[in-house]
Formats: C-alpha cells, structure tokens, sequence
C-alpha cells in the first residue's frame, strides 16, 4: 500500500509542477469559471438561442478532450494510477434559419470512453450521448426531440467539476425519446419535459418541469420529475442557489429528495468507483438504497484569480434506512487559455456502516485525480 501511495503521490507532484509552469495565453474569463462549472451554459444555449440572420445553412462541428489520471484508493490489491477518459465527445450541429427568428436545428453527439465508462480505448466504438431535433424561436421558446440532457440536470443537477461527474447527484444527465420545451424572458427561464420510451402500456413515462430566476448577483433554480411508469410512481425534487458576492467569488447550495418509489434513476457515484478491476470488478464508492426515500445536499464555493481557480464542496448523501455518505472534495484549475484547462482534484467519503462499499475490504473510498481538458 505504501508503494502505491508513493507512486500516486509522485504522479500528482509531476502535475502540480506542470500546472506550476505552465502560463496562461488568456486572461479572458470563461462563464464557468466566474459561475462554477457549467452552471447554466447549456440551459442558456437551448432556451435562448441565437438565430442566423441570413438562411445559410449553418454546420459547426465540435469537440471535447477530457483525459487524464486518477488513484482510486478503495483499500484493496486493485488501487493503482489508472489512465481514464473524463466525458471526452464530438459532435455536430446543424441550424437553418426558417423565417424571421425561427430556426431549425439538429445535434448529434458521441462520446468517446470505452464502454466500461472509464477509459480510452484503441478499436472502441464510440457510444451516443445526443441526438435530437428541434425548432427554436427567439420569441416562442423552442422545441426539441430526441435523446438529449434532461431539463432536471439543466437547472438543479450540472456538474461543479472537472470531470463533469460529480458524486453526490441524483437523477442523471440524459435520456431518450424525451419532449422537451425551454423559454426564457428577462431573468426567468422555464423547462418542461415529457418521455414516450417503449412499448410497455405507459405513453407517457415520466414529466419534467424547471425554472431559474437569476437576479444577476444571486440566482434561484428549481426542478421535478414525476415518475409516470410501472407500478413505483415516485417523485424526485430539486432546488440550489447561486450568490456572487464579490469578483471571482461564487458560492453555491443545493438539495435533492427523491420519495421510496422513485425508481427510474440512481444516485451518481462520480468517478469515485471501481471498473473492470483485475479482482473487484466493479464498485461503487457510493451505493445505491432503493426502496429508501433518499436525499443529496451539498455546499460548493469557488474562487478564482487571473488563471488560477480553487474550489470545494461538502455533500451528503442520505438514505432513510441505510444511513449517510458524507464527501469532502476539493479541486485546483489552471486555465491555460478560453479553451483549455488543467485540473487536480482529491475526493474522500466516509460512508456508514450500512452504505459501505461492496469491495473486499468494504473500506470508505478516495481519489486524486489529474486531469486536461481541451474545448475544440
């Protein structure tokens, strides 16, 4: 163990040395530096949307690289520094204005990691993320369908981290076959969801609705998901918040509770888990509770200067009957230009006896991760 703590320790100190060097070709502040990570950027790109001005065809590809390594420490003969893939994707989107600040679009996105959920890998196939289309209109709102991100992720449940997988979530960031329909009026953004997936008697198996009002010094989000499938007809509610106090400063809570019959998503475990192992095979370091009302709670702040950004957060995720996962996590970014970033990031939970993980040694997990990303 200590010859495994040895080389992690080592792998980290080359990062911080490399973040150390490594100077920033911007000074430009990106929106999810100076709001947290990815607070609203997507909740902005689909509920107000900007329409071409001319009936040109319009075609952007694009891309994410999100690499890098962790050291998952789970007390077992399987802890080692491992390569993994951070949601890397590409895609494309296509927009055609229609008439007078109407557009058409379509989006198609796939994501790049194996099909573990965890690395790169040579001859993988690449699995879809997105793939819907959609009507947008700067005065009406807009429409999409298809397979995209739920409007419960939009405004409650979007990422704080690096590695777009923070622990500590529920619901989830995707689905298929889903409805759905944004707008936005000065400070007040709505979303509503509806899915029609498979041929199981349920025309309709779930509904989602949001709001965000933002007061641009502060800002309030809430959502819903009404479970409208099988015999568990559950409910799974969101709210958190958003302050800016003062420049580079953002704080930010949040609080899920899903009742005992919500059955259509798990809780997230992040990238705190176990995959593939050559003994363990797959674990999570935060098991799931089903049947058990359930709840995630969590405190956030982040500051940033120049280049340079720091930021936490303190979660606990609680079931009624199994018992708590507390998680302490606390990240540093260098934002080497708009476009890219280098991050180092360290997890620890402590979980109570009866949420202990299903590893041999049924120890609480931590990991420190290093990782890049870059925007293309």
């Amino acid at each position: 163990m200590m010859i495994k703590l040895r080389a992690a320790t080592a792998a980290v100190m080359c990062g911080v040395a490399f973040c150390g060097i490594a100077q920033g070709a911007s000074a430009q502040t990106l929106p999810s530096a100076t709001q947290g990570a990815a607070t609203s950027e997507t909740l902005d790109e689909v509920a107000d949307p900007v329409v071409p001005l001319d009936d040109e065809f319009k075609v952007d590809f694009y891309g994410s690289i999100r690499i890098g390594l962790d050291y998952v420490d789970a007390g077992t003969d399987d802890d080692a520094i491992n390569g993994r893939d951070f949601l890397s994707r590409v895609g494309v989107n296509a927009k055609k204005r229609i008439g007078d600040g109407v557009a058409l679009v379509a989006t198609v996105e796939y994501g790049l990691r194996a099909d573990n959920l965890v690395d790169l890998q040579q001859n993988g196939d690449p699995t879809l993320r997105l793939g819907y289309v959609g009507v947008q209109s700067e005065k009406y709102g807009s429409l999409y369908y298809g397979s995209q991100t739920i409007v419960f992720h939009r405004f409650v449940r979007s990422s704080y981290f690096g590695d777009g997988l923070d622990s500590v979530r529920l619901g989830t960031i995707r689905d298929d076959d889903m409805l759905q329909y944004y707008y936005s009026t000065g400070g007040l953004t709505v979303g509503a969801g509806v899915q029609m997936e498979q041929q199981d008697g349920d025309s309709f198996d779930q509904f989602q609705i949001g709001a965000e009002y933002d007061f641009d010094i502060a800002k309030i989000q809430v959502a819903a998901i009404k479970d409208n499938q099988g015999t568990d007809k559950g409910t799974l509610l969101g709210v958190r918040g958003w302050v800016y106090p003062a420049k580079g400063l953002t704080l930010s809570a949040y609080h899920h509770r899903q009742n005992d019959d919500f059955d259509i998503y798990r809780g997230s475990t992040g990238t705190i888990r176990l995959r593939d192992a050559a003994t363990e095979g797959r674990v999570d370091g935060i098991p799931n509770c089903p049947g058990e009302s359930r709840s995630a709670t969590g405190a956030y702040a982040s500051y940033r200067t120049g280049d340079n950004q720091i930021h936490g957060r303190y979660a606990v995720d609680s079931c009624d009957v199994s018992g708590d996962v507390n998680s302490y996590k606390i990240e540093y970014v260098r934002h080497i230009s708009r476009d890219a970033r280098l991050w180092l990031g360290y997890e620890k939970l402590d979980n109570d006896p009866l949420r202990a993980p299903s590893s041999s040694s049924g120890d609480s997990m931590s990991q420190m991760e290093l990782g890049v990303r870059y925007d293309f």
